[in-house]
């Protein structure tokens, strides 16, 4: 599994490249608290090196956060969880409908039939996540799924799969398109030209890259 490692204000972030569709599952350490977003684990070796990188942090795993509810960001959290009981599992009300579903969350057409089981607390816009040192704030981005969460801080951004370096998401609709480019318009593009941005899947860029560059926006 490979893994890349980035040092943020207050903060460390590693991305492991988990899953088929090789999805960035992240680990954030501040102070002695850690988060892991995007638990796409599917194989019991990656599943196995994602637990032993949390364990050698000697940190605490106090938040799993999924930032949307299809199959290639999820399909690790139910083992996580009970490999990590103490840990609280956040996802957006509007996304557990998508992943306890199997063809809503694409696992049918990767071949799987997984449906989450864990039970998770809400995460809401507008809701603060401290971990450690940082607080993050979370925000919702319609049409990539009916409610994706991106989580913000002082440097940088989780934002799941609204934004690539050089593309967005893909949605179901125009309808949803237009929803997606005008939700990272307003959430995203208004940050501070230096913010990194860590997408779902692919290399990280920054707001300043995306609005020199990316053709969508």
């Amino acid at each position: 599994m490979e893994q890349f490692h980035e040092t943020m204000a207050g903060a460390t972030v590693t991305r492991m490249l988990v899953g088929p569709l090789l999805t960035n599952c992240y680990l954030v350490q501040s102070g002695t608290e850690l988060m892991l977003v995007d638990p796409g684990m599917v194989w019991n070796r990656e599943l196995e090196e994602v637990a032993t990188v949390i364990e050698s942090a000697n940190a605490r795993l106090r938040w799993i956060v999924c930032t949307h509810g299809h199959f290639d960001h999820i399909s690790g959290v139910d083992t996580a969880m009970r490999r990590f009981p103490d840990a609280t599992l956040l996802m957006d009300p509007r996304e557990v409908e998508l992943a306890r579903d199997p063809i809503a969350n694409y696992a049918a057409q990767m071949g799987s039939m997984f449906a989450m089981h864990a039970e998770p607390s809400p995460l809401t816009t507008g809701q603060e996540l401290p971990l450690g040192l940082i607080t993050y704030h979370v925000a919702t981005i319609h049409g990539h799924t009916p409610a994706s969460s991106v989580l913000i801080t002082g440097d940088h951004a989780f934002v799941g799969d609204t934004l690539f370096a050089g593309s967005v998401g893909r949605t179901p609709s125009q309808k949803e398109f237009e929803q997606l480019l005008a939700g990272i318009r307003a959430t995203l593009m208004s940050l501070p030209p230096a913010t990194r941005i860590f997408p779902g899947h692919g290399e990280p860029t920054t707001i300043a890259a995306e609005m020199g560059a990316n053709p969508w926006l």
